[in-house]
């Protein structure tokens, strides 16, 4: 699978539940650096990533154990360098889990969250408890930065 054919159905799933939502979708054109424009003014980029495996050996006392697990590793710079702000929110989504894709599992994260040029997202038994967990199926966040960004409505005094 090539790599736009990759984003083709998470793209189609995050156009569905802002939609859902109530929110107009527009695609963005092809030479700019986010996936979808929300609402006429919010800039959404979607990251997809699927698992990588890292081998890690461990020797504790005189035992030597080796072991594999799986990781997402999604980026938001390009080659090492974020410039400017060229959106406004990530949309992550991990392929590969070994269950359904479900936008509950995409991370929503602003870019005022962003802490780094990174997000490293290890496989666990238990659920993600790192940093970005508050972003984890925070699709309101984009319903409010929508909302916040709406002129005010003029009144008019009959």
């Amino acid at each position: 699978m090539d790599r736009p054919a990759i984003h083709d159905l998470p793209k189609r799933e995050i156009v569905r539940q802002l939609r859902a939502m109530g929110l107009t979708v527009e695609e963005a054109g092809a030479s700019e650096r986010f996936d979808f424009v929300v609402g006429g003014r919010l800039r959404i980029a979607v990251r997809v990533a699927f698992p990588s495996s890292s081998r890690r050996k461990v020797k504790l006392a005189r035992r030597s154990y080796s072991y594999v697990y799986r990781a997402w590793n999604f980026n938001f710079h390009h080659r090492g360098v974020m410039r400017e702000r060229y959106t406004d929110f990530f949309v992550c989504v991990p392929l590969g889990t070994g269950k359904a894709m479900s936008m509950e599992d995409a991370f929503v994260l602003p870019w005022d969250g962003l802490t780094g040029k990174t997000f490293y997202l290890p496989e666990s038994r238990r659920p993600y408890r790192g940093k970005f967990k508050i972003y984890r199926g925070a699709w309101d966040a984009i319903a409010a930065a929508v909302r916040e960004q709406e002129p005010p409505v003029e009144v008019v005094a009959a």
